[in-house]
């Protein structure tokens, strides 16, 4: 169920750590008020934590930072 998501390809993404932390605690935050379970569902229907889904939908590019 403990799903590692390699942190270097998220960043990358993104563009720093700090820019990637603020991001993923705020998809985090907002998974927690749709569903304040502390497992969700990825699409393939395995349970992980919240911030691990956050963390996967940022590396896919589902989530983005705003840029100014």
């Amino acid at each position: 169920m403990a799903k590692r998501i390699p942190l270097e390809p998220v960043v990358e993404k993104v563009g720093n750590y700090y820019e990637t932390v603020h991001v993923a605690a705020k998809r985090a935050r907002h998974l927690y008020t749709v569903d304040s379970y502390t497992f969700g569902k990825d699409e393939k229907g395995e349970e992980h934590k919240k911030t691990v889904i956050a963390l996967m939908e940022i590396s896919e590019g589902k989530i983005c930072p705003k840029r100014d």
